[in-house]
């Protein structure tokens, strides 16, 4: 009996979840922060950001690559991102008859901190932290309080009234979670999560600016080598890589914008060389960024 009874609270949150996303694509909610992404094919290995988020999965499956490590996740795993990290992601298990489907909620540090000044969720002794990404179960607990929210959108005052309060419930779930070090980082002033979230954010806003890292590092209050390990850490990359993805993601934003030729984006980014520029292009998106243009708008017209 109880079988059956997830299994239509399955149905429901997905049935209700499909309301907002008709189509293929990332959908906006009545609620900002949170959203709803469908896919109704697999997809190629593409490379991109995740935001601080959680990413809940209720239909397919997905696979993410940063750095060197391989995160999947499904409807019985959740992937959660603490910083603004580049990664590879591919849906591997979507079609038009079961699409894949997945919420994203904005992780909010306000909250953490909020809930931190009031209790410290239980965890146990042989917590792990996995830096800034990390792939954990899915619990009744957590998937209950993402159907009430979903729930939510359907009337306006349960929206204003009752959202904000799941919201902090979510939070404080994944902070009792083995990995619930990782989150609390978020909420604590001067944690190295935070410091090398100023320093994310900075090579985010200031990417065409030669990298030095040991103004990073003071940035950040670590010495230069502490600075290096802490970063890698959290984004599973050195912070020339880190950056290197921000340089060609931006590149690859601009050209499908702007009328101009690669080489003016290249010097735009920040590089030095439109050569070296095409290489690195190629090396992250498969093709030179005129075929990879070319590939996109063939992309789109299928969909």
């Amino acid at each position: 009996m109880m079988k059956t009874s997830g299994a239509d609270d399955t149905k429901n949150l997905l049935a209700t979840a499909l309301k907002y996303c008709k189509s293929a694509g990332i959908h906006p909610t009545p609620l900002p922060e949170l959203l709803v992404v469908r896919r109704d094919r697999t997809t190629e290995a593409t490379p991109g950001m995740y935001n601080p988020e959680v990413c809940f999965v209720l239909q397919g499956e997905k696979d993410v690559w940063s750095g060197n490590k391989v995160y999947h996740y499904d409807p019985t795993s959740y992937l959660v991102s603490c910083l603004d990290i580049p990664a590879i992601a591919q849906v591997v298990s979507a079609s038009t008859q079961q699409p894949f489907i997945c919420l994203k909620l904005e992780l909010q540090p306000s909250v953490v901190y909020e809930i931190l000044q009031e209790a410290s969720p239980a965890t146990d002794h042989n917590e792990e932290s996995e830096g800034g990404f990390y792939v954990e179960k899915v619990t009744p607990e957590l998937a209950d309080a993402f159907a009430r929210l979903l729930r939510t959108l359907q009337n306006k005052n349960d929206l204003k009234v009752l959202s904000p309060s799941i919201i902090r419930e979510i939070h404080y779930r994944l902070m009792g979670s083995r990995f619930g070090a990782t989150i609390r980082q978020l909420g604590i002033v001067g944690s190295k999560t935070q410091r090398i979230s100023k320093v994310v954010e900075h090579l985010r806003n200031d990417y065409a600016t030669p990298l030095r890292v040991p103004d990073l590092a003071r940035m950040a209050n670590m010495s230069p080598s502490a600075f290096h390990l802490n970063f890698r850490q959290v984004t599973n990359m050195s912070p020339l890589q880190y950056q290197k993805h921000v340089r060609l993601q931006e590149a690859r934003r601009l050209l499908s914008i702007e009328t101009t030729d690669a080489a003016s984006v290249a010097y735009q980014v920040g590089y030095e060389s439109p050569s070296q520029f095409s290489r690195e292009y190629k090396r992250l998106f498969g093709a030179p960024p005129i075929q990879d243009l070319e590939r996109m708008r063939l992309s789109m017209e299928e969909a």
